[in-house]
């Protein structure tokens, strides 16, 4: 073609960028279609995942687990069973799913199962297995996701593809009874043809288009590139011709390219780059010594937000009918987590340890606030959840940057080791008692500064001489090593495992040397704070 010429012959710069342009547009055309398929995929699928994994749990929530060993033994329902087992039918039929499942499955192979529950759909060809029914199933990947959620605890979703029952998602959930021992697992199976069928349509709808694109742009390619880069190009390169041979002033055709192209503003763009560096220089000084002045005023508010926790130790030095100690390692220069314990009286005392969302100065502001709002209800003689409910209004208002705190509170009253407490969204704490560790789980109400009419359950035990308390942030648990692998409560128990013997303080550095040991070099996000309360023996 002739814009491709030059004196007869076409030029080699023109060529040259004409087949680079071309073979990137090929290129990105491909990615393109690629990332559009893959992304189209990813995000259906994700929904699916997190669809059954939501409807799985939800159906483990339903579980009368206190009865399991009673129907594994007797093979008969009753009551509870019965109203499980609706409610399981109708996760079936308004999720769509094939089927629930509730089984047990006996190591070591896990081949063995026993079924518990085994709604089904009643549109589909699946047959119901009655309480009790026994069956040896060996198909490796089931045998090996039941050993995982068996022996780990994990969470499974598995993916099949082109059986005899067609293609289906199916979660894999451990079932734990009271004492947090897994003793079923509770599976959820959904057919995945809609996707299937999706994806296809999508493929086939980008690549149409992707053609239709492809033979357009190359359509227009050719006017457009002429006009925008082959004349101003061949203009400049005759003109640095006329200049090495002959020299002299540009003529007028360079200086309207200079005046209104990229390619003629170099030696300006030369000019400007030059002030924009001094210019940059400066600002970079000023951008230092602006970051060295707030260095100083965190480590100075880091300091004082310190100084706001109780560090002492021993707390009340008169007391020697409990031991107490917490600590606070902020991810940031300053927290987010607070703890605190006041000896309202010669008889009780009060501990509380909170998170507060988000990280940095905003949180650690709205800390103070809830640290102060909850000692003063404190030392008025309110219950623990009249001290929340009374906290939570006032967190709430003018709250307009939405932070919230999770909080755990107990009053405790020492003569008789009575405790009573709340949990508005924390992680559960660690009990010893009896000579064994176990979470003292209770359903957590909302966490404080969200809803101001929330209503706050209070809950009672009663310890014992012996007793230990382990209360934490989930910086602890949600620890990260390198691997992205998070600490967990599983780990948090081996930690605890032989500090039963230990004062307060050490018990809190054994388990923060157990953190820092599995998450080694990788960066702290979290804040971590640990509090521990002893009845000695």
């Amino acid at each position: 073609m002739a814009l491709f010429k030059t004196g007869g012959r076409i030029s080699a710069i023109t060529k040259k960028i004409v087949l680079l342009i071309i073979f990137t547009g090929l290129i990105l055309g491909a990615v393109t279609l690629y990332a559009s398929y893959w992304s189209f995929t990813h995000r259906f699928r994700e929904r699916y995942d997190a669809t059954i994994q939501s409807i799985c749990a939800a159906a483990r929530e339903c579980l009368p687990v206190e009865n399991f060993d009673t129907y594994l033994s007797t093979h008969q329902s009753d009551a509870a069973y019965d109203d499980a087992m609706r409610i399981l039918q109708d996760f079936v039929n308004k999720f769509e799913l094939n089927m629930l499942y509730v089984s047990k499955v006996d190591g070591p192979d896990y081949t063995h199962i026993t079924y518990l529950f085994n709604p089904v759909s009643l549109d589909g060809t699946y047959t119901a297995f009655p309480l009790g029914y026994e069956e040896e199933y060996v198909e490796p990947e089931f045998n090996g996701s039941a050993k995982k959620v068996f022996e780990k605890g994990e969470a499974i979703i598995r993916h099949t593809y082109k059986t005899r029952s067609g293609s289906h998602i199916t979660a894999m959930l451990p079932v734990y009874n009271a004492s947090g021992k897994i003793v079923a697992v509770v599976g959820a199976q959904k057919s995945i043809q809609e996707f299937i069928d999706a994806q296809n349509s999508f493929l086939n709808v980008i690549l149409l288009i992707s053609v239709i694109s492809v033979v357009s742009f190359f359509a227009l390619f050719t006017v457009f590139f002429d006009r925008q880069f082959v004349h101003p190009l061949r203009l400049l390169t005759q003109e640095t011709k006329r200049f090495a041979s002959s020299g002299g002033e540009p003529d007028e055709a360079v200086k309207r390219i200079k005046n209104k192209d990229e390619i003629g503003d170099l030696s300006q763009s030369v000019i400007q780059m030059e002030e924009d560096i001094i210019r940059n220089v400066r600002e970079l000084f000023k951008v230092s010594t602006e970051k060295e002045r707030m260095a100083t005023e965190l480590s100075v508010a880091s300091r004082i937000q310190l100084e706001l926790l109780p560090t002492d130790y021993p707390p009340f030095p008169e007391r020697h009918d409990f031991d107490l100690f917490a600590s606070m390692s902020p991810a940031k220069e300053v927290g987010g987590d607070l703890y605190d314990y006041i000896l309202l009286d010669d008889d009780h005392l009060m501990l509380v340890v909170g998170d507060v969302s988000g990280k940095g100065v905003p949180a650690a502001l709205f800390m103070v606030v809830a640290k102060t709002l909850i000692a003063s209800y404190a030392t008025q003689g309110l219950s623990p959840s009249a001290i929340f409910e009374k906290t939570n209004k006032q967190l709430c208002v003018g709250n307009e940057s939405n932070l919230f705190v999770t909080c755990w509170l107990a009053l405790v009253t020492l003569s008789t080791g009575k405790m009573r407490f709340v949990n508005a969204g924390h992680p559960a704490p660690v009990l010893y008692h009896d000579g064994a560790f176990s979470f003292l789980k209770i359903k957590a109400d909302c966490v404080l500064g969200v809803f101001e009419e929330t209503h706050f359950t209070e809950h009672e035990i009663t310890l014992s001489k012996g007793d230990r308390l382990f209360v934490y942030t989930d910086g602890v648990t949600e620890a990260t090593n390198a691997s992205d692998v998070l600490f967990g409560e599983e780990r948090l128990m081996t930690a605890l495992e032989g500090t039963q013997d230990l004062d307060a303080p050490r018990t809190i550095r054994s388990v923060r040397k157990h953190i820092d040991r599995f998450v080694s070099e990788a960066e702290q996000f979290d804040d971590i704070t640990m509090l521990s309360f002893v009845l000695p023996a």
